[in-house]
This record gives structure tokens, C-alpha cells and sequence, in this order.
């Protein structure tokens, strides 16, 4: 760390969301520029909470000027990292601003380090999780590592839509049928994604796709709240045996900017898999977010899943952005 620095580290709940707008301001244009995605509603959440003086977190300030912050959220005996970011522009703050020398990455690392501190000290905490998707693989890997933190390198892969894509023709294995998604299908959905987990490297990133209450949990994020962009049903599916009403497959979709969509969710159950549903749904989703004047879609999926990387650049997407999932269990943390 740089010596000589004049700002203060202060816990985020005296801050009001006014003090922090041109910061989020700032990560808005990080965030169209880098993956094309309009965060404006994630901070305008964001901003709800700030004002509720209930967010746990930190911001580091410097005459007056939030230039960093940080934040968690506690779901029971965890914590999840939400953010971290400081200004890219700090290092051309005039002087005598306290910043001067201090790179925006040292500045997000002194507050993850205040954030960990915090969280291991916390007894009722016994797991922490962060995926930072904004910032790129490698950026904070020695702060987490440091910590105790297991990491796992993620893909933000993308691929442009043809209009050859508005006539894709999906046909379904025989006995299966083809529907769009529906609200009670969130409990069935939650067991499928729950099963088909199991043993799946993305169950040690985040533990909700290890029950079905926990996958429903997940499902509620992506489907009632902004975190993956607006939800869009028309582009979501899901696969049924005929007559029945358990998937054996599903696709879910959301828009998160005027230009595109993201695949929040794809997953397929183990005996239904080999007959092509997955590629199936993902010419489905594209052709949907075609129409609806979308031009690009992106997803994420972990390095490690060979499988689902060599199935979607076998559907044209590719690596567009690389960052990191940390995990910290105080249980392994102890021996």
C-alpha cells in the first residue's frame, strides 16, 4: 500500500445515497463499457437500502469525496459479498487529495480487507461467498487468498445474434413438450435445479443450489428482482415430459440492457441429457431475444464445467471477461 494516504475508511451506514451517487455513477459507465450491462436498477436498489442505514460495508473518503466502497449482505450463517469499487478517475484527483498515488485496485483492497476483518469476526458468519463479476480474473486474487478465500476463475462468455436466428427450428425429443416459463413453476424448478447440482462445481460457489429452498431462493433473485436484469418469461422455457408438470430441463432469460440479454440459468436433468435440449434452448432463447431487438447474449459459466464451455462455444459464444468466485468457510479456515 501506498504510504502518506490522507482518506478515512468509514462504515458505510453514515453515508446517504445522494453522497454516493457520482460513485455509482461512475460504475454505471464501468459497467455498460466492460459488459455491455445497464446497472442503473441494480443501484437504484442499491441507493434503497444505502438510505435505510442497514447495509453492512465501508467507503473510503477523502475531503468530503466517497471514492470507494464496499458492501455484504447476511443470508443466516453466511455472508455475501455484494460489491466492491472505487473510482477509476481517483488517480487523477488534483492534490492535495489524499488519493494521490493510490491505485483504485490498493484503494478496493483496503476495503475488502476492513470487510473480511469484519466478517471473520462476526460468530454468527461461518461462510463467506463473492463473485464480482465487473472486475476482471486476477484483479483481487492475492487479497482474497490472503484471507483464506478458495477461488474459482468464471467465464463471461457472449455471442452476437443473426438474423438466421429468428427461423431457428427446435425440435423436441419424442415424449417431451415445450412451453414457456409460467410463476408455479418455481417449486418444481427449484428441484430441478437442486438435482442437477449435485456434485456440480458451482454447489461449492454458492450453497443455494444445494437444496431445493435454497434454489428457490435463487430462482426469486432472478425472477421478482433486478440482480440479473429484467426477468423475461417469453424468452424462459422449460421442458416437460408429455402430460406432466416436474421439468426435465430449463432455460431462463433476462434483459440487462437495451442491446442484451443475459441466460441467467440452463440446466438439464441427467437422464434427459445427450437428446440435445440444450442446444435446443439456447437457439430458443436467442431467437426470442431476437425479436425482442436484442443483439447480443451473454452468460456465465465456471472454467471447470468443460461440458457446458465446449457446448456453448460449440453455439457460438466466447470468452468475453474473466473474474473470480472466492469462497471462505470458517470451518476449513480452522484446521
Amino acid at each position: 500500500m501506498t504510504s502518506g494516504i490522507s482518506y478515512e475508511v468509514l462504515d458505510l451506514r453514515h453515508f446517504t445515497a445522494q453522497m454516493l451517487r457520482p460513485l455509482l455513477e461512475a460504475e454505471e459507465r464501468v459497467w455498460i463499457e466492460r459488459l455491455h450491462w445497464d446497472y442503473r436498477p441494480s443501484a437504484r436498489l442499491l441507493m434503497q437500502y444505502i438510505d435505510s442505514r442497514m447495509l453492512p460495508g465501508y467507503a473510503a473518503v477523502d475531503a468530503g469525496r466517497v471514492a470507494a466502497y464496499a458492501f455484504c449482505v447476511y443470508e443466516d450463517t453466511k455472508a455475501v459479498i455484494g460489491d466492491v469499487f472505487a473510482d477509476p478517475a481517483i488517480g487523477s484527483w488534483p492534490p492535495p487529495g489524499g488519493f494521490s498515488g493510490q491505485s483504485p485496485v490498493e484503494l478496493e483492497e483496503t476495503l475488502l480487507r476492513h470487510l473480511f476483518e469484519t466478517l471473520e469476526h462476526s460468530p454468527h458468519v461461518d461462510r463467506i461467498e463473492s463473485q464480482l463479476l465487473l472486475h476482471p480474473g486476477g484483479r483481487h486474487e492475492s487479497v482474497f487468498r490472503e484471507a483464506g478465500f478458495f477461488l474459482y476463475h468464471r467465464l463471461f462468455m457472449t455471442r452476437r445474434l443473426e438474423e438466421t436466428d429468428r427461423w431457428a427450428r427446435i425440435e423436441m425429443p419424442a415424449g417431451l413438450e415445450l412451453r414457456t416459463w409460467r410463476d408455479e413453476d418455481m417449486p418444481p424448478a427449484s428441484r430441478l435445479i437442486s438435482e442437477c447440482y449435485v456434485g456440480h462445481p458451482d454447489s461449492l460457489i454458492n450453497d443455494q443450489y444445494r437444496t431445493p429452498i435454497g434454489s428457490l431462493k435463487f430462482l426469486h433473485n432472478i425472477v421478482r428482482f433486478s440482480g440479473c436484469g429484467t426477468f423475461l418469461p417469453g424468452v424462459s422455457h422449460v421442458v416437460t415430459e408429455r402430460g406432466g408438470s416436474e421439468p426435465v430441463a430449463l432455460l431462463l432469460g433476462s434483459r440487462v440492457s437495451a442491446r442484451s440479454g443475459h441466460i441467467t440459468q440452463l440446466c438439464v436433468r441427467s437422464q434427459a441429457r445427450r437428446h440435445g435440449l440444450g442446444r435446443a434452448l439456447l437457439s430458443l432463447a436467442a431467437r426470442e431475444f431476437l425479436r425482442l431487438g436484442v443483439e447480443e447474449v451473454s452468460l456465465t459459466v465456471t472454467e471447470a464445467n468443460e461440458n457446458a464451455v465446449d457446448l456453448y462455444r460449440k453455439e457460438g459464444y466466447s470468452v468475453a471477461h474473466t473474474f473470480d468466485a472466492g469462497v471462505w468457510e470458517r470451518a476449513r479456515n480452522r484446521e
